[in-house]
């Protein structure tokens, strides 16, 4: 078994659903500072892993409607907080980073020096909270096939539209690079359920973004500061991915679509 493949299992064996590699090359124009190559010299490859959001967890401000014990006016927050801040974001967030770090262990017994970062910035002092991240997830799942920028500013999958959240392990093992998309996997224009759906307008897309190509960068711009102010006040938060069509009918994996 090669050791892309090992990982592959690895990944998958630990909940990842799914995963993709992307050589370094494929970052050019990367930021200065944030090329895989800055962060770790030697870099070759970027092994990147996925896990899907539950659905019925992305339907959160639908339930407890009845509920005896919540009362309307905090049903609302504690579903926020209760159910999908914490089994759609911080566990599966916890859950990508033991997957990193074990991925990455692996890779350093064989001699592969190998970095992970954090999937997000939460949980960070205020003054460090307006900063992107450190590696852009988004950018590696893009780059290895995984799925293409949407409207709603994240990375939307074939299988599972944009509910599925990343991280990425940075290795200086020789991996065997994953095809890219050549189909859209965004609706584009024609759809717009995100941008529509945002109550405070955070989102816009970019003039510059051409609607017959793959966005395999942004094509469009979030407003950060508004979209946390107003996740923390309403049912808003996840609903740029809960709203957007792709990926609701489950299909079996397939290779369609791609490009070496």
């Amino acid at each position: 078994m090669d050791l892309t493949q090992t990982l592959t299992e690895m990944a998958k064996g630990a909940g990842a659903s799914l995963t993709g590699v992307a050589p370094v090359e494929r970052f050019a124009g990367a930021p200065r500072g944030h090329h895989p190559q800055d962060l770790l010299p030697g870099a070759q490859s970027v092994f990147t892993f996925g896990m899907r959001i539950l659905d019925r967890v992305m339907e959160w401000p639908n339930l407890l409607q009845d509920s005896v014990f919540y009362p309307p006016e905090i049903r609302v927050e504690a579903l926020r907080l209760m159910l999908y801040k914490k089994s759609g974001y911080d566990i599966i967030n916890d859950q990508l980073s033991v997957i990193a770090l074990r991925l990455a262990t692996h890779l350093e017994e064989l001699g592969h020096p190998s970095l992970f970062f954090p999937t997000t910035n939460t949980g960070l002092p205020e003054h460090l909270m307006g900063f992107p991240g450190i590696f852009s997830q988004r950018h590696a799942a893009v780059r290895a096939g995984l799925g293409e920028f949407g409207l709603n500013n994240v990375v939307v999958t074939a299988r599972y539209g944009p509910r599925i959240r990343f991280n990425s392990v940075i290795t200086t093992a020789p991996l065997s690079p994953s095809p890219l998309l050549t189909a859209k996997t965004c609706d584009g224009m024609a759809c717009q359920e995100c941008i529509h759906e945002c109550p405070v307008g955070a989102l816009r897309s970019l003039a510059e973004a051409e609607e017959e190509r793959l966005w395999l960068d942004p094509a469009a711009r979030t407003d950060w500061a508004v979209c946390r102010k107003s996740q923390a006040t309403s049912d808003c938060m996840g609903r740029c991915i809960r709203v957007c069509p792709v990926g609701r009918a489950k299909q079996a994996p397939s290779s369609a679509g791609q490009i070496p």
